[in-house]
């Protein structure tokens, strides 16, 4: 067996433009750019992974500019020289040197999976125990919109193939329920309709909208509550009769095992990148698996890399989210950075065949939205 070590680490930051400005909850506002963080580790033998983290403030305690910070001045130098398919000592190192950092984190353990399976000659996911599914359906997304602009964007949505539609309300409780109700009346009655809050309301609020959303049949109800607000989610769970999802409350596996000790999710929203990279994730996944709690794939606005690797996990995963996952991040920005859009037809995404995370990184695509680079070798 050749043992790989770690030459160097490269640390892209980069801004690239959304295709329209996405409008979130009230705590989020209207997004125009997202800012990926892109690793690259360069092995002794020439093997390079790709990593990406997709940091985004008020989200997570992490922003793209402490991500990158993280990792330039102490993830890094930490592991250089290690060996770079040894991922449970790297996780160590990691923790060693930041108690948290999660996403910061996440981009180095997405680079050294996509090394490992480069080396296999393997995709990921036969990695982590072989591909349950051949394609995995999509789901839709629309921002805060009136009445009507809500039910237009939902139709466009409708009309490219996505299996279900998350709409984002978590603004006025009335307003964006009778945006609900006009999104329903479009798309018929069957169309499945995931409602995200992102950390919107308070308790009230959250109760006031759900009553009357209610009558759209939503299959889901995700994160309408601050992420630290465990016991009042459970409490929303107790007396909702929709689905609830947490999102924002789930960054880690100690997080997990609170909101399973407090009954207060039906449903986890996993984020690759959110979550501490692929390791780190599938734990999450296997807990919610002994618990009874499916899992939606979701996204942050990533690009490929990012994509890649979650998607990698859903096809390994069996306790997998019903009525779609968000695998169509790169479509919704002013260009792919790779080739994992090609994975995407009528709808559907599909299983990769290369080996490692089994999408190539377009350098000339990535060059026109890089505004650093940091090389960080011995």
């Amino acid at each position: 067996m050749i043992i790989m070590r770690i030459n160097s680490i490269e640390i892209i930051e980069t801004k690239i433009p959304l295709k329209d400005p996405y409008k979130l909850s009230r705590k989020y506002g209207v997004v125009e750019f997202t800012h990926p963080t892109i690793v690259k580790i360069y092995t002794d033998n020439g093997t390079v992974g790709y990593g990406e983290t997709d940091a985004w403030a008020g989200f997570t305690s992490e922003t793209p500019e402490t991500v990158a910070a993280v990792l330039k001045h102490n993830i890094a130098p930490a592991i250089l020289g290690e060996e770079s398919t040894n991922i449970l000592k790297l996780h160590k190192i990691m923790n060693f040197v930041m108690r948290e950092n999660h996403m910061a984190k996440a981009a180095i353990d997405i680079a050294c999976y996509d090394i490992l399976g480069k080396e296999a000659g393997m995709p990921v996911y036969h990695l982590l125990g072989g591909n349950l599914y051949e394609s995995l359906p999509i789901m839709g997304g629309i921002g805060g919109e009136t009445c009507e602009e809500a039910a237009n964007a939902a139709m466009k949505t409708k009309t490219k193939g996505y299996h279900s539609l998350m709409i984002k309300v978590g603004r006025n409780p009335v307003q964006d329920a009778q945006c609900v109700l006009a999104v329903r009346e479009v798309v018929g009655p069957d169309y499945p309709l995931i409602l995200d809050a992102n950390q919107g309301w308070d308790l009230a609020s959250a109760k006031k909208f759900i009553s009357i959303a209610q009558e759209a049949n939503p299959v889901l109800f995700e994160q309408p509550l601050l992420g630290e607000d465990i016991e009042g989610m459970a409490e929303l769970r107790r007396c909702c009769d929709v689905p609830v999802s947490v999102d924002e409350s789930l960054t880690s596996f100690e997080c997990a095992q609170n909101i399973i000790r407090l009954n207060a999710a039906d449903v986890f929203s996993v984020k690759v990148c959110k979550n501490g990279g692929i390791k780190e994730s599938m734990r999450i996944i296997e807990l919610a698996r002994n618990n009874g709690i499916n899992i939606l794939f979701n996204s942050m606005l990533e690009e490929g890399i990012t994509q890649a690797a979650s998607l990698n996990m859903a096809l390994a995963t069996e306790n997998i989210y019903t009525y779609g996952h968000a695998y169509f991040s790169p479509l919704r920005l002013e260009a792919d950075i790779t080739t994992f859009s090609d994975l995407i037809r009528d709808g559907r995404v599909y299983a990769p065949a290369s080996p490692g995370l089994g999408i190539s990184l377009l350098e000339d695509v990535l060059d026109r939205y890089v505004i650093a680079r940091t090389v960080i070798k011995k």
